[in-house]
């Protein structure tokens, strides 16, 4: 390991945590060949997961419900539909 990369490890330990995080994210990101501290292939992945949703929401595939009834779901206090 050089010396430059022991010193910048020292340093950073020195942080508090939360700044650590930090710099251990970006550093892990640009290993990854991200942006914004997420991997392309799964920030891609994401984009479309949520278009393929939104497109079965719009074609009416899929029937939406308001979240005060999905928590009653989560919460076991109304059965959950077939």
């Amino acid at each position: 390991m050089s010396e430059i990369a022991q010193q910048l490890i020292a340093s950073a330990l020195r942080l508090a945590p939360a700044d650590r995080a930090v710099v251990a994210n970006a550093i892990l990101a640009s290993l990854e060949g991200s942006r914004d501290g997420e991997p392309a292939d799964l920030r891609n992945a994401w984009s479309d997961e949520i278009r393929s949703r939104i497109d079965d929401i719009g074609s009416g595939r899929v029937k939406t419900i308001p979240s005060s009834e999905a928590w009653k779901m989560i919460d076991g206090e109304v059965e959950l539909p077939d």
